[in-house]
């Protein structure tokens, strides 16, 4: 069937597609009609996972009415072309030819790549195959769907091939407006939450008196294992700052996330609940609410405090945790990063999925990244440190402060520093962004390029250390840092072993789970290691219990007050999980969870009613599996874990149970 179409309904009398209208609905229909449902196909088992029809249908709505933005931006564009190729002499035609390029080229190329991206996405899922595309497939499918895009208007003529495709998307007019309008409708009836001020302190805190109470500062930087970075104890370190800092404060050797990527690792850290009870175990979804208006900044502000959070990683964002409401500000740290400032804008709407419907349009921005930063790291700590600098240098409040500075490197793409890459790894290997793997499983053989990878993300700690190092330097020359109880830690770390490149997934080992955490109390200069196993969900409570201020009612962890003032630590068991499977409406039948009880350390594959028993002095790589010759400790730690899950899901019964 040939490709010619009759005159469209919204062409000209000379046959050409028509103007401005024509052109935005073009677009809209195009993006409203094809993209929108492969972007919800392509993510719908995430989606229903934790929100219910009404907030699914709600986000819907409101992703569609917004791409009349981008559309309405096209026809802008292209209408502006056209009279400023007029101007310039270009023949009536052949600049509305051009035109209308501007419109349908990202138009149609967007909604290819979607469809592509969501085929690839059902191929790995129904074939189980470790399929990955890397940056040099994604930057050859972009050639060749630029190719095949070329190739048609060579074949069908640019005029010709444009009036198929208007003739087409111009018959869908009258749906997607009707489906536009029912949208606002939907967005009238259940409005989403929309985050207006995230300018600074309220003016009845900028009256207030000057409190004497001491800052807090949480700086957390992304993806930092503690059995490379070696931050207690006396042997060699990546990190000699930290390690100077941490011998005149307390040092935690034995210190575990609850969950394996940053989504329930940080929100952990802001309500002190493990992800079974603040469910936010998926890259989608916020914490439950009725946790969020009692988080960590709630109730501090509730203490008289300043709260402000930094982050240079959304999914570590009260935006994206729906927690914003307890901060004074939530900045979005600067970045070179081409897709930072899409993604910045869609938190917007902190309450919704909007940044989730809109990533398949920001990874082609990132694949441009890959390229144009080479070996730069276009999230240098160095942008959100300036800006916790430049709260600590706002003194028109009188009241303390509590800042959370989340940073990103070390984690991919392992791009050190000049002054720390090639410390550990020779140059000719792993220079560039392009040349790294990504997060994948890798079989055997590949052992030995893994190692590489291992160092450059080595070198990469090294250069977060250097870039802490400076921070509390400068923190020190202000003369806050004897003054502040300051807290650093990460959120989880990163495997180089077990076959598994990365974190998330299924993967809950060491590598993943252990992660320094480092106290020093105002004027402290005396170091305390305690080596008793604690949890990233007692952060948030020892900070409350620091600032005085209402305790966390939801809160799983409990305080280290105790071991901060050098007082011996109660023993207890520390839960850490992997929950991406599990839905918040389903019984808890899916995921990874451990228990760690002193030296053992028990991982049950709920699904699969499998479980490994592991002894972490002796084997902290996890090897050798001892349910079978240790039977008496793996079915006590079985027990205390499945009576977790069991107290667990009840709480889950309780809110979510009945959703409509």
């Amino acid at each position: 069937m040939s490709l010619q179409a009759p005159q469209a309904p919204l062409s000209n009398k000379r046959g050409e597609p028509g103007g401005g209208w024509a052109m935005f609905m073009c677009s809209f229909a195009a993006l409203g009609l094809f993209w929108t449902p492969l972007v919800l196909l392509r993510q719908i088992d995430a989606f229903v996972a934790f929100l219910t029809p009404l907030e699914l249908l709600r986000d819907a709505a409101l992703a569609y009415v917004l791409l009349t933005i981008p559309a309405a931006l096209l026809t802008l564009l292209a209408l502006g072309s056209r009279g400023l190729l007029r101007k310039c002499r270009v023949s009536s035609p052949t600049s509305h030819m051009l035109a209308w390029c501007i419109v349908l080229v990202p138009t149609v190329w967007v909604c290819t790549w979607q469809f592509f991206g969501s085929a690839w996405a059902w191929l790995k899922a129904t074939s189980g195959a470790n399929l990955s595309i890397g940056a040099h497939g994604r930057l050859i499918a972009s050639i060749v769907l630029l190719a095949a895009m070329i190739w048609l208007i060579k074949a069908i003529g640019m005029k010709g091939l444009m009036l198929a495709i208007v003739s087409r998307l111009s018959s869908l007019r009258r749906p997607a407006l009707l489906l536009l309008a029912l949208a606002l409708v939907c967005l009238i009836i259940s409005p989403p939450r929309f985050l207006l001020d995230t300018a600074g302190p309220s003016a009845a805190a900028l009256a207030a008196q000057r409190d004497a109470r001491p800052d807090i500062y949480l700086i957390t930087i992304d993806t930092l294992a503690e059995p490379d970075a070696r931050v207690c104890g006396n042997g060699p370190t990546l990190m000699p700052r930290l390690r100077e800092f941490a011998q005149q404060g307390s040092c935690f050797s034995r210190h575990y996330t609850s969950g394996n990527f940053t989504t329930p690792s940080t929100a952990t850290m802001e309500t002190g609940a493990l992800p079974w009870n603040h469910w936010a175990v998926q890259i989608v979804s916020p914490v439950a609410k009725p946790v969020q208006a009692q988080a960590l900044a709630a109730q501090m502000q509730k203490a008289g405090y300043e709260t402000h959070s930094i982050s240079a990683n959304l999914l570590a964002s009260p935006r994206h945790h729906g927690t914003e409401a307890g901060y004074d500000t939530q900045i979005i740290s600067d970045s070179t990063s081409l897709g930072s400032k899409p993604r910045e804008v869609l938190t917007l709407f902190p309450d919704t999925t909007l940044p989730f419907w809109f990533s398949a349009i920001v990874p082609f921005l990132d694949t441009i990244d890959i390229y144009w930063h080479g070996e730069k790291h276009p999230y240098a700590a160095e942008y959100s440190y300036r800006a916790m600098l430049a709260l600590l240098d706002d003194r028109r409040s009188g009241k303390p402060k509590f800042i959370w500075v989340h940073t990103l490197p070390p984690h991919d793409p392992f791009l050190p520093p000049p002054s720390t890459k090639y410390s550990l790894l020779p140059k000719g290997v792993l220079d560039r962004w392009s040349d790294f793997m990504g997060m994948r499983p890798y079989p055997p053989e590949e052992q030995s390029w893994i190692d590489k990878h291992r160092l450059r993300y080595q070198e990469s700690i090294m250069g977060a250390d250097a870039s802490l190092g400076e921070l509390l330097k400068q923190i020190k020359a202000r003369g806050r840092l004897d003054n502040s109880v300051v807290l650093i830690s990460s959120d989880h770390g990163e495997s180089f072993e077990r076959g598994f490149l990365g974190h998330a997934g299924a993967f809950i080992h060491n590598a993943v789970l252990q992660v320094p955490l480092v106290i020093r109390l105002p004027g402290q200069t005396q170091g305390i290691q305690v080596d008793t196993p604690v949890s990233l969900a007692d952060l948030a409570p020892t900070i409350v219990d620091l600032a005085a201020a209402p305790a966390l009612p939801h809160a799983d962890g409990r305080s280290l007050r105790s071991a901060l003032e050098g007082q011996p630590l109660t023993p207890r068991p520390v839960f850490a999980m992997a929950m991406e499977r599990q839905s918040r409406f389903q019984a808890i039948r899916a995921g990874h969870y451990a228990i760690i009880d002193g030296d053992h350390k028990l991982v049950l594959h709920l699904a699969e009613a499998r479980s490994e028993l592991f002894n972490l002095r002796q084997d902290p790589l996890e090897l050798k599996d001892l349910s079978a010759s240790d039977a008496p400790t793996a079915k006590r730690l079985r027990q205390q874990l499945e009576a977790a899950i069991a107290s667990a899901e009840a709480g889950r019964k309780r809110w979510f149970a009945n959703k409509p």
